[in-house]
């Protein structure tokens, strides 16, 4: 095959995946920026009508369903239900009472409520001593506009039809162009083909780059977000619309914040020990083989009470030990013999007055104390040594099983008191142990224990101070060896935002955040800086103002919503 020949079908071939690229979808593939907007909600969701109104002492909110208003009203302060209120509520003219309902809430039942339109709402609220007049509107759709919103997500998608088709038909032009001119290049140079391979392959890469490839910042806009109706979402700006019936299932509680008096606190590293006065270790005091008490060996965890057995060692004896009281028997076994010889002479002659009694008697002594330190020996065999408990308690080591051999140096058992426990901290330089009025320690599981400072260490101990504080609630739970966080509070004052623990969170980009309750159904996350107080409050000091609503409970629940 000629030179020239080869060139004309490799530009037929590049002509060809040219113009398929033409007409293939989707063909461009889009830069930074190069977006048409997000995608599109199938239908959009469409929130119920309600109404919201509050004051310093009530909010109130009302979810229109059907013709029916159903109520929650809340203390405004701490977002605490408020279920045995009497509440009137006035529509257009026309007061109804609500009626309590068992699920917390309240219902005001009329007609008008399914009438398009703008309806005022007055709400004559008591409870206990407390009155207040709380007044606002509702807006009822008509039908066509509910049919319109739902309509608005099915818009949406045509939106971004139309537009992925008017930026196809652009780049087919712009792409075209540069094959058409390697065309026409190659009929003007038939007679040179390899210029031709070359600048038709130029032309490719052309088309190719301008297919794939758009500005920064080339987007063609979106269908507008639709709405999520009465579910939770997080929406554009950050804030969260959490329905009232969601927050009454996650129990979210608030407070007013205001500066208060606090101490700052240091956290240092403990673990749980036993307290040495009510605990105690088992060992033996004679090398043997652990045979057990009749019921078996104690098991963990059961209650024992001081001086009860818990096992015996059976003696044992090594065999130069053996042969040394094979040895000291045999001593005594001929000394006991020779007595008793001298024992039966001395009493003949005591019968014939030839010497005092009282030699007899000395005689008698010497023989039975003899006897007592043989049958001692022989014992010493046999006999078993009792491990018994020291303390009350419960047996928290068992080190041992039946036949082990042990000497008097091993630690077999342990036994401590579950309601008495220390907890044993090192302090480095964060603290004057003198200057600790307080603390308090937290369990791996989140529960807050009480501590009492009992001792310190006057030596340093790797250049720390050796603390030891009493634990004066000690659940049953606890496991000695346990490491906990220990929050020491000094007696320096500080005045500042304070809340609980539990009102901090952590946002997706890792910020320290706390929800503002700043709407009835709208909380907002606010990053703040903080510090630990102790363990169960942190002292805030940046990020919220005095007087705003803080979300104190279930924080991390609101978090979760996306």
């Amino acid at each position: 095959m000629s030179l020239s020949g080869t060139a004309s079908r490799l530009l037929r071939i590049l002509g060809a995946i040219a113009s398929l690229s033409l007409f293939a979808p989707g063909g461009a593939i889009a830069g930074p920026g190069h977006d048409h907007g997000p995608e599109a909600a199938p239908a959009a969701a469409v929130a119920s009508p309600r109404i919201t109104a509050g004051s310093d002492q009530f909010e109130l909110v009302g979810i229109v369903e059907g013709e029916v208003l159903v109520i929650y009203l809340d203390r405004f302060a701490s977002n605490e239900p408020l279920t045995d209120a009497t509440i009137e509520v006035t529509i257009n003219g026309t007061t109804h009472k609500a009626e309590a309902q068992s699920n917390g809430t309240y219902e005001v039942t009329t007609p008008a409520l399914k009438q398009p339109g703008s309806l005022e709402v007055v709400a004559d609220i008591r409870h206990g001593e407390t009155t207040d007049l709380l007044v606002g509107s509702l807006t009822i759709p008509s039908p066509a506009a509910a049919t319109a919103a739902r309509a608005s997500g099915w818009r949406g998608i045509v939106t971004r039809v139309q537009q992925e088709v008017s930026t196809v038909r652009p780049t087919m032009l712009v792409a075209g162009a540069p094959l058409l001119l390697g065309l026409l290049i190659g009929l003007g140079f038939r007679s040179r083909p390899k210029l031709v391979i070359g600048i038709s392959a130029i032309a490719f890469l052309v088309m190719a780059t301008t297919l794939s490839f758009a500005h920064e910042g080339h987007d063609h806009g979106g269908a507008p977000a639709s709405t999520q109706g009465n579910a939770p979402h997080r929406r554009p700006d950050g804030s969260i619309f959490l329905p009232k019936p969601t927050q009454r299932l996650l129990e979210v509680r608030t407070e007013i914040v205001a500066p208060q008096e606090a101490s700052p606190t240091v956290r240092f590293a403990g673990r749980i020990i036993a307290n040495p006065n009510r605990s105690g270790q088992v060992q033996g005091t004679i090398g043997g083989r652990i045979s057990t008490a009749g019921n078996g060996l104690p098991r963990l965890g059961q209650s024992v009470r001081a001086g009860e057995v818990l096992a015996f060692v059976q003696p044992s004896f090594l065999p130069v030990d053996a042969a040394t009281l094979q040895q000291t028997e045999g001593d005594l076994e001929q000394q006991i013999a020779l007595y008793r010889s001298r024992l039966e002479r001395q009493r003949v002659l005591v019968e014939r007055n030839a010497i005092p009694r009282q030699s007899l008697e000395e005689t008698e002594i010497q023989l039975r104390g003899l006897e007592r330190r043989r049958t001692e020996l022989r014992q010493s065999k046999v006999v078993p040594e009792p491990l018994t408990a020291p303390v009350d308690g419960v047996v928290a080591e068992v080190r041992v099983s039946i036949g082990q051999v042990v000497s008097p140096a091993d630690i077999l058992f342990q036994v401590i008191d579950p309601r008495s426990l220390w907890v044993e901290a090192l302090v480095f330089d964060q603290i004057n142990p003198g200057d600790i009025r307080t603390a308090t320690a937290r369990l791996p599981d989140g529960q807050v224990l009480t501590l009492k400072l009992v001792g310190r260490s006057r030596s340093l101990q790797q250049q720390s101070t050796l603390l030891q504080f009493e634990i004066e609630n000690a659940p049953s739970s606890l496991d000695i060896g346990t490491p906990i966080s220990v929050i020491a509070e000094t007696g320096r004052k500080l005045t500042s935002i304070v809340l609980p623990r539990a009102s901090v969170t952590q946002a997706p980009n890792g910020q320290s955040v706390v929800f503002q309750h700043r709407d009835a159904e709208v909380f907002v996350p606010r990053p703040v800086r903080m510090e630990p107080l102790d363990a169960e409050r942190v002292l805030i000091t940046g990020g919220i103002e005095t007087g705003e609503r803080i979300v104190i409970r279930s924080a991390p629940l609101i978090n979760q919503v996306r």
